[in-house]
């Protein structure tokens, strides 16, 4: 998948989340169970849009900046919250189609640091094993164009629509301190301020805004829950855990 390290925000910035994790959304072309995206969520942060850090993929989601539409994100993450990200493979990007008549591709981002990959002189696409050779990079219209070596006309450009490109763990930025990738957050246990459970962290929404957390209880309907800074309190991934402060107790 798109695959995009996570940090709470402002509540002001809070974006209406729809739908409960029961209702799936097949993912993007080109998005893959098992691999996750890099965009990071960070938390512990104060009030207000906070820097965040890449996650798998290569982009870095910023809580406050507006995405344009709402993303679900269960159906394509894989590892386990406490794998280490060194050791996964990251989607940064899609294939969307192809730009002009020489074999140039066009890459929506699923990365918060899209300026690496300008740099790139070989990238990882789809399932192949061996990278393949960059010929050209630039930005066009908020799109990553990307000229490949050995693709030379629109034809063989559009056989590559719908792949991802990836980049190992090992070669994506560091996560600062405070800073997760979304597969992190998945299956987190969750726990008030009195450790009292309260479910189980099920998916992942992107609202254009702020991150939205669900959370399955053993019983009744889901919980969504903004993930801020004044919500969620501590995550502990090798744990298995997370700590909220619930809406009714948010000033």
């Amino acid at each position: 998948m798109p695959s995009k390290n996570s940090r709470p925000g402002d509540a002001a910035d809070v974006a209406p989340a729809t739908g409960a994790s029961g209702s799936t959304t097949p993912p993007r072309d080109g998005e893959r169970p098992g691999t996750p995206s890099h965009s990071p969520r960070r938390k512990g942060g104060k009030s207000g849009p906070p820097p965040t850090t890449p996650a798998p993929g290569t982009g870095r989601t910023r809580p406050g900046r507006t995405q344009g539409r709402f993303r679900r994100l269960s159906e394509t993450l894989g590892p386990d919250a406490a794998d280490d990200p060194r050791a996964q493979w990251f989607t940064v990007g899609i294939i969307t189609g192809t730009h002009g008549i020489a074999g140039e591709t066009k890459v929506r981002l699923v990365t918060d640091d899209p300026e690496y990959l300008l740099t790139r002189t070989s990238l990882l696409v789809g399932d192949e094993t061996s990278p393949r050779k960059v010929l050209s990079t630039r930005m066009h219209a908020g799109q990553l164009l990307v000229m490949f070596a050995g693709v030379t006309t629109p034809e063989e450009a559009a056989a590559l629509r719908g792949l991802p490109i990836t980049l190992p763990g090992s070669e994506v930025r560091p996560l600062a301190e405070g800073e997760f990738f979304h597969y992190q957050l998945m299956g987190l246990d969750v726990f008030d301020e009195t450790d009292q459970p309260i479910g189980r962290v099920t998916d992942l929404i992107e609202t254009g805004a702020n991150d939205v957390l669900v959370i399955s209880p053993a019983e009744g309907p889901d919980i969504l829950l903004p993930y801020l800074a004044e919500v969620v309190l501590s995550v502990d991934p090798v744990a298995g855990r997370m700590v909220v402060r619930p809406l009714d107790y948010v000033n």
